[in-house]
């Protein structure tokens, strides 16, 4: 049974994440302490000691989220557990990538780092916001963000009956109030950038120029890329894949339905929570889901 592994985005995050496993896991806890030398930056503080609201800051949330979710899949290998698909939603592509060895640990540390300040200084936080729009059919949630004032729009494709919106903090609000009067119930999202969205679309020179310095690789294992819900085959497809979805959608569930049409029938979420498992089931009721900590269990790690 051909097996992914999922990476999450932002959203579900919680301070403590990752905590437990440096703990248990020498290799991961080294893993999380080269990461703070290469930003030189306490990462690890802020990941287990510091606030909600420091966490959901997007240039320290991004960085987090890929170093837990790089250590998770490394563990996952030591226990045994490989992969023949990967996928990432949104900054979790970067995760993807760095499995997949067509990123370095190093450049994807620094380009979702610098990723993060570029997208709070085009943004500021507080001006823009994201909310999540359940239960309500996508082309309608496209029609009522299209009578509003201002930027608002469809960011992501998570899962049938669960679409994200992002935009101005006031748009954003107002499209949320008509998808709810239409029956939709709305959860915002906890990020500090609306994030897919035209807003962003100033940052993407300076970023262009920062993923041209990278190094990138072909990926060994096949990504299903964001923007255009296939795999991402060589280093120059992956380049433009990071450019675009600065602010082109999340097809989040048009790549699992992608991976399921593959034969895909084991999914294992690498990151917090077990949101993206829950947009697998919502497709493939039959699939075979795991969190890290399920799938991590049971087998002792070689360390």
């Amino acid at each position: 049974m051909p097996t992914a592994f999922l990476f999450a985005g932002q959203g579900s995050q919680s301070v403590g994440m990752g905590k437990d496993l440096a703990s248990s896991c020498p290799h991961c806890a080294a893993l999380f302490e080269r990461a703070d030398e290469i930003l030189r930056f306490p990462l690890r503080h802020a990941m287990w000691e510091g606030s909600a609201d420091d966490l959901r800051l997007t240039a320290v949330l991004q960085p987090a989220l890929l170093a837990l979710e790089v250590a998770q899949a490394r563990h996952l290998r030591a226990v045994g557990r490989s992969a023949d698909w990967l996928a990432g939603h949104s900054v979790g592509q970067y995760s993807a990538l760095v499995v997949a060895e067509s990123l370095p640990f190093e450049d994807a540390l620094h380009l979702v780092r610098e990723r993060g300040l570029l997208m709070q200084e085009a943004v500021p936080d507080g001006v823009g916001a994201m909310a999540a729009v359940l239960g309500l059919d996508r082309a309608e949630i496209r029609r009522l963000c299209r009578t509003v004032n201002g930027v608002v729009g469809i960011a992501s494709h998570n899962a049938p009956g669960n679409t994200v919106i992002s935009g101005d903090r006031a748009a954003v609000a107002e499209a949320s109030a008509l998808c709810g009067e239409a029956g939709a119930t709305i959860v915002e999202v906890p990020v500090s950038a609306p994030f897919h969205t035209a807003l962003l679309e100033q940052m993407v020179p300076p970023f262009t120029a920062l993923v041209e310095k990278a190094s990138f690789r072909d990926p060994r294992i096949p990504v299903v890329d964001n923007v255009g819900a296939r795999p991402l085959t060589d280093a120059a497809s992956v380049r433009r894949s990071l450019v675009l979805q600065v602010s082109a959608p999340v097809l989040f569930e048009e790549s699992l339905r992608f991976l399921v049409e593959r034969g895909a029938g084991e999914f294992v979420q690498c990151g917090p929570g077990r949101n993206v498992l829950e947009f697998v089931k919502r497709i493939h009721p039959a699939a075979r889901v795991l969190p890290f900590e399920e799938a991590a269990a049971g087998t002792p790690a070689p360390h």
